[in-house]
C-alpha cells in the first residue's frame, strides 16, 4: 500500500506580526485575551471580572496567499445555554475578501460539548490570495488559540483600516451577541465590516447597561477612541436607578475623554412589554431620562453627546427580531446595525 501524505501544517499565534489582533485594547500591557484589564482602578463586580475574560468583538486581521486554513483553540470551558447557538457561543468564523469585498468565507464547526478542538475553515484546490479576518467566539474565554495555515501559504500585514480610531460600543448582553448564530453577525462586527474601523465590544451580559462607574473607569483608558456608544440593552431596571447612573457614569467618560462623541442609545422594545404594562413603562422612564441628560448637557455646552431613540430607528416589525422576547436573532443584529450605522456615519465622517 502506497504511503498516505500528511500535509504539513504551520501554526502562528496572532499575538505576532503580521497579524493584527483588535478587540483587546489591553492586550500590549497584560498579553491575555481580555476585554478590560486585570489590575483596575476599580474593584470590579464579580460577574464583571469575569464577562471581561469572554473575547466577545475580538479577531485577528492578516493578508495571505493561502490554500488550507485552520485554528486550533483551548477555552475556558463548552457554552451549553439553551437560547444560544454553540458557534455564536464558542466558534470563530472567517470573512474574506479576494478583491471583490468583504464577505463571509468560512465557520469552524466542532464538538459543543468539548472546550477544546481543533477545526479546518477551508481547504482550497489552489491557493488564493486573500484578506482575511477571523472572528473570536462571543460567550467563551480563550486560553490559547493558534491558527493554522498550509506550509507554503504566505502572510502578510493587512491593509490598514480606512478609519483610524476605535469605536468603543458598551451595553449588556445583546451588545455582547445574545444570540447570534455566529460571531460576525453582531452588530459591533457588522459595523466594523461595515465601517473598515476597529470596533471594541463592551458588552457584559447581565450586569452592563448598569452603568457602572467602574465600567467607565476602564472605558476611559483606551486610546484613540474616536466614538463612545452607549447602549441600554435592558438591565437598568428602572427610570430611577438610570437617573442615579447614568450622569456619574458619563462624567467618568468625560474626565478623559471631554471631546469624544457619545452616543446614548435608548433600550429596544421588547416582546414582554405588550405583555406587562410595568415593564414597558419602565422602558419609557429610562429612554426619558436619557434623552433628558443628554439635552441637560448640551445646554450646558457639550454638544458632542447624542440620544438615539431605539424604538424610532428600527421601526416597524421589531416583534420578530428576537430568539425568547429579548435577545436578538441574525435579522434582529441586522436591523440593529443597519439603523445606527448611518447615525455614526454622520457623527465620525
Amino acid at each position: 500500500m502506497a504511503e498516505e501524505k500528511t500535509e504539513r501544517m504551520k501554526w502562528f499565534t496572532p499575538r505576532v506580526k503580521p497579524f493584527v489582533l483588535e478587540g483587546f485594547p489591553f492586550i500590549g500591557e497584560e498579553q491575555v485575551y481580555r476585554r478590560f484589564p486585570i489590575n483596575t482602578d476599580y474593584e470590579m463586580h464579580p460577574a464583571m471580572e469575569r464577562l471581561a475574560w469572554d473575547s466577545s468583538g475580538g479577531k485577528v486581521r492578516f493578508h495571505a496567499v493561502v490554500k488550507k486554513l485552520a485554528v486550533k483553540v483551548r477555552l475556558l470551558y463548552f457554552n451549553s445555554v439553551d437560547h444560544m447557538n454553540a458557534l455564536g457561543a464558542s466558534g470563530f468564523d472567517c470573512y474574506a475578501d479576494d478583491g471583490s469585498g468583504m464577505r463571509y468565507y468560512a465557520s469552524g464547526r466542532f464538538d459543543r460539548s468539548k472546550n477544546e478542538y481543533e477545526t479546518v475553515f477551508f481547504e482550497l484546490e489552489e491557493p488564493r490570495e486573500l484578506e482575511i479576518v477571523i472572528n473570536f467566539p462571543c460567550y467563551n474565554q480563550i486560553k490559547e488559540v493558534l491558527f493554522g495555515f498550509d506550509g507554503d501559504a504566505k502572510i502578510t500585514a493587512p491593509k490598514a483600516r480606512s478609519y483610524k480610531k476605535r469605536i468603543a460600543y458598551y451595553g449588556a448582553s445583546i451588545t455582547q451577541g445574545g444570540c447570534v448564530s455566529r460571531p460576525g453577525m453582531t452588530t459591533t462586527n457588522i459595523l466594523s465590516r461595515r465601517l473598515d474601523a476597529e470596533v471594541l465590544n463592551f458588552g457584559f451580559d447581565g450586569i452592563g447597561s448598569q452603568f457602572g462607574v467602574e465600567e467607565a473607569a476602564e472605558m476611559a483608558k483606551v486610546d484613540n477612541v474616536g466614538l463612545f456608544v452607549f447602549a441600554d440593552d435592558g438591565n437598568s431596571p428602572t427610570g430611577a436607578f438610570l437617573a442615579e447612573r447614568l450622569p456619574k457614569f458619563l462624567d467618568t467618560i468625560r474626565e478623559k475623554q471631554s471631546d469624544v462623541p457619545i452616543i446614548v442609545l435608548s433600550a429596544s422594545p421588547k416582546n414582554h412589554d405588550t405583555l406587562f404594562a410595568v415593564r414597558h413603562q419602565h422602558r419609557l422612564d429610562k429612554k426619558e431620562v436619557m434623552r433628558e441628560e443628554v439635552a441637560k448637557r448640551n445646554a450646558a455646552g457639550d454638544a458632542n453627546i447624542y440620544f438615539v431613540d431605539h424604538e424610532e430607528i428600527i421601526g416597524e416589525g421589531w416583534e420578530d427580531h428576537t430568539v425568547d422576547g429579548a435577545h436578538l436573532t441574525d435579522y434582529g443584529f441586522m436591523v440593529l446595525a443597519n439603523s445606527i450605522q448611518p447615525i455614526i456615519e454622520k457623527i465620525i465622517f
